[in-house]
């Protein structure tokens, strides 16, 4: 398994340790990727996904597209907002994935994130999953 964290550019990383329950400050966004040994990469967000840090996940979404792995989970249990801007790179996520036949699933077991993908209708484009 191989991974790598990164906090969003011009951010500095204000992840809490795993036994804490503190959110990181406003406007960060921590992401890490992990690759399982068949080829499933998994993506996890940590923070609020905004108009200031959704470019950072659609960025880093991307790239793991391009390796073309077997599938790819987005973790979002850290995710404390997800805005409309989080939602957009969202579904050019699952459109990018469906393009080169990857299997895209979300993570997802907060109301944070769960309901503006209901309200917007968008929640039934996704297989979703409450745990990784």
């Amino acid at each position: 398994m191989t991974s790598s964290e990164s906090p969003a550019e011009g951010s500095r990383d204000v992840s809490a340790p795993a036994d804490s329950n503190e959110a990181p400050f406003d406007d960060v966004i921590t992401l890490s990727t992990s690759t399982d040994g068949d080829g499933t990469v998994t993506v996890t967000v940590v923070g609020e996904v905004d108009t200031f840090t959704a470019p950072v996940l659609r960025a880093s979404l991307d790239t793991q597209l391009e390796q073309q792995p077997t599938a790819l989970v987005i973790d979002l249990c850290g995710v404390q907002f997800l805005g409309s801007a989080g939602l957009a790179v969202l579904v050019e996520t699952q459109k990018s994935a469906r393009s080169r036949d990857v299997g895209l699933r979300l993570v997802a077991n907060t109301r944070a994130v769960t309901r503006p993908l209901e309200v917007t209708g968008l929640i039934d484009l996704f297989t979703i999953a409450e745990k990784a």
